[in-house]
């Protein structure tokens, strides 16, 4: 798909959002908004905050972007991929939201952020995002695909005695080695993958196991996975776990088709946890849910509204104590794909439903 026909068909989605929340303006700053509405172009600098350095305004019957002078130029050369958008460069010491409200005073407006006078944007905005357009799932395959190769390559890498921040640093290097940014990085070795599911790196060094985990993106598309290397044969223990782990993670991804309540999915899958003789490991971290734009959207629960959608993400990542299993999915109309599967690592055939579902298994090295 054209990128010019995929913007038509987001700028169309948000006035009819317009329409339907009777309102007159919607103000997007948040770098995930941001992405989607202008098909992949990043507005941020500073990866720490979600908020960029550009405002996108839509009305009825105009759209802008607002920016100051240093970021004008880049923007429209590298971001916007040609698209007919108007961007509109302030003074870097002026107020991008004060000089918009002026312009838009009567008006009813919508925004993410802190707008003057605008109504916060509801919740239900990311169900437009949820449906990913033809280009949108081209992008996507690419993006998960090459933060899988990132990490798996970094995995590969991995020696007794390196510390986890430099196991960071390998992974980094991979991933924007393939224009990849690794907004999540967590490394765990030994001890601590025993005790913490979001283990940012530290100085400890490997001595037998190790975990890696990247939430890589591009084109503002997010792609998440997890490994585990073992240095020397895996303990029984550990293969019994990561099994029954993969178990559950298979149930999770076959489970997560077109029209099944999202709720019904997660029920299915924590059962998995008891069946295997880990009852209560699904309450020690959250068990992951659709995905795209923002790492998650929600995390999914028992109590979860809605259903599985065509062409949606998933980045499901149960875990038991010592392992974890994480992949992502995109969910298609006849089977869902997963996107950071490179083939090339070792894996466990689960059988679910008369299907069989290879998940990663640890690299022994």
């Amino acid at each position: 798909m054209d990128i010019n026909k995929e913007f038509e068909i987001k700028i169309a989605s948000i006035r009819e959002y317009l329409s339907n929340k009777s309102a007159d303006v919607i103000a997007l700053q948040r770098t995930d908004n941001f992405a989607w509405a202008t098909c992949g172009g990043s507005d941020h600098v500073n990866t720490a905050t979600d908020y960029g350095v550009a405002t996108m305004i839509i009305k009825q019957d105009a759209f802008c972007i607002a920016t100051n002078r240093i970021e004008a130029g880049r923007l429209k050369d590298e971001e916007l991929g040609g698209l007919p958008i108007e961007i509109v460069a302030l003074e870097w010491a002026d107020s991008r939201d004060a000089f918009l409200s002026g312009k838009l005073e009567g008006k009813k407006i919508l925004a993410d952020h802190a707008f003057p006078g605008a109504a916060p944007l509801s919740d239900d905005f990311i169900e437009l995002q949820m449906s990913l357009t033809e280009s949108e799932v081209e992008r996507f395959r690419a993006v998960g695909k090459d933060s899988a190769e990132a990490l798996e390559a970094a995995a590969r890498s991995l020696k007794p005695g390196m510390t986890e921040f430099e196991v960071a640093g390998l992974l980094s290097a991979e991933c924007y080695n393939r224009g990849i940014v690794p907004i999540v990085a967590l490394v765990a070795a030994d001890e601590r993958l025993l005790k913490y599911r979001h283990p940012l790196p530290t100085g400890n060094k490997i001595e037998k196991t190790a975990m890696i985990v990247v939430c890589g993106r591009r084109s503002g598309l997010i792609a998440s996975a997890t490994r585990i290397v073992s240095f020397g044969a895996v303990s029984a223990d550990l293969a019994r776990r990561h099994a029954a782990c993969a178990r559950v993670d298979a149930t999770f991804n076959g489970l997560t088709r077109p029209g099944v309540p999202i709720a019904d999915v997660f029920r299915a899958a924590t059962a998995e946890y008891k069946a295997a003789g880990f009852d209560g490991e699904w309450l020690l971290h959250h068990q992951g849910g659709p995905a795209g734009y923002r790492t998650r959207y929600y995390t999914a629960n028992e109590k979860t509204a809605g259903v599985v959608k065509s062409n949606s993400v998933f980045a499901w990542n149960p875990s038991i104590t010592g392992t974890k299993v994480e992949d992502t999915i995109i969910v298609g109309e006849k089977e869902n794909t997963f996107i950071t599967q490179t083939g090339n690592w070792p894996y466990i055939d689960v059988e679910i439903g008369g299907k069989i579902y290879r998940r990663p298994d640890i690299l022994v090295k």
